[in-house]
């Protein structure tokens, strides 16, 4: 079996997302995603990616994954290493429609539940652009799940509708704007105290019923996380995510202990020198692995283990698109040390459903996969008849 064409599928619609189509000569064929600059990725897999592995052995993953960690981009989570993970998803997608298995067969894993949590995004957020409040997408008119919205405005009530779904635990990003006045260099005690308000909603609606998490995008200095980090204790946070950037390695330091929160760090990181840092200096807690980011699961299954051995848990990152989403379900089905698995209600009630054909099954803030080979899905017919789809083909 040989790798005969290499589809790399955008739409105008969902700027940030790239879809690969890997297919084989035997007519088995796999898909994968990744997310970001969508149109970019596109191109690094026409012109490098695709033609690289074309005639190769698809269940010679790790080769190709070798094959394509190129000179420049290797150690982050840059175009290069984002298209390397879509077309490893894509291939561990053939892997598991030729052994008939599910991927979390293959990684060692039974049918198991994982809890969920909501990430309070809409489902406009980060359609496209970057991280910034400009792209977060909230509509005049908010939707029924415009979660964004929803906690800016009364988390409190929020919270509550997130517990009668029998969803435990809900993350949201009540600091963001106030980094954005001054690069997160620092927060004044104002806006210190108007950014807490909506975390203490919640906890005066529904005490420490739910799981909260507090995520900080990376935004701000050390100096200023550790004033976040202070004023946040006795709120009994889950954790704090993605303070400080994971390059300021030993800034981490000054942020733990003292009855600080624990931390949740990495779905940015493609580095498994970087992973390892992290977590045998102690620094974090919870690893959020990203396999659109961080070169699929090939490299996330090292990064689990490396968790594993160093006694943290995982909890793969979503907020990005629905493949991305059942691989992290496939990677935290499969590993003892995934404690929670991120989704987004908002995107899983509204588009999700449009791009893939399957998804995992929720219920009682349990996400659950069925026994199909591979991911278990495909991308439907009404995305790829789309007459704004655009696929660019390697063959």
């Amino acid at each position: 079996m040989r790798i005969n064409k290499v589809e790399a599928i955008t739409h105008p619609d969902f700027p940030n997302l790239i879809h690969v189509k890997v297919s084989t000569d035997s007519g088995v064929y796999g898909v994968g995603e990744s997310y970001y600059f969508g149109k970019s990725v596109a191109a690094f897999i026409t012109e490098f990616a695709g033609p690289a592995i074309l005639g190769m052995d698809p269940s010679e993953i790790e080769k190709i994954s070798r094959k394509l960690t190129t000179y420049i981009g290797a150690l982050s989570s840059g175009v290069e290493t984002r298209a390397r993970s879509a077309i490893d998803i894509a291939l561990w997608d053939i892997a598991g429609k030729v052994a008939n298995k599910p991927i979390y067969q293959l990684l060692g894993g039974e049918v198991r539940s994982i809890p969920i949590y909501n990430t309070c995004a809409g489902s406009g957020y980060m359609r496209a652009s970057d991280q910034s409040s400009s792209s977060w997408g909230i509509t005049k008119e908010a939707d029924k799940y415009e979660d964004l919205h929803a906690f800016l405005t009364d988390a409190g009530l929020l919270a509550q509708q997130l517990l009668a779904e029998g969803i435990g635990g809900m993350k949201i990003w009540p600091f963001d704007t106030y980094a954005e006045k001054n690069n997160g260099a620092d927060i004044s005690d104002e806006d210190l105290k108007q950014a807490l308000i909506p975390l203490q909603k919640v906890r005066d609606a529904v005490g420490n019923k739910i799981n909260l998490m507090l995520e900080l995008h990376s935004l701000w200095s050390p100096k200023a996380a550790k004033k976040i980090f202070e004023a946040t204790k006795e709120l009994e946070l889950t954790w704090i995510e993605d303070p400080i950037y994971p390059d300021l390695l030993d800034d981490y330091a000054q942020l733990r202990g003292k009855g600080y929160a624990p931390i949740a760090n990495g779905e940015t990181l493609a580095s498994v020198s970087r992973v390892k840092a992290l977590l045998e200096k102690d620094y974090i807690d919870v690893l959020t692995l990203d396999l659109g980011w961080c070169g699929g699961f090939t490299t996330g299954i090292e990064f689990s283990k490396l968790a594993s051995k160093y006694n943290k848990q995982i909890a793969p990152h979503d907020c990005t698109g629905p493949i991305g989403l059942i691989s992290g379900t496939h990677l935290s089905t499969a590993r003892d040390n995934a404690v929670v698995q991120e989704t987004v209600r908002a995107s899983l009630r509204s588009w999700y459903p449009k791009m893939v054909k399957v998804l995992p099954s929720i219920k009682d803030g349990m996400i659950t996969l069925d026994n199909k080979s591979g991911l278990g899905t495909d991308l439907t017919d009404e995305f790829l008849n789309s007459p704004a789809i655009m696929i660019s083909t390697t063959k």
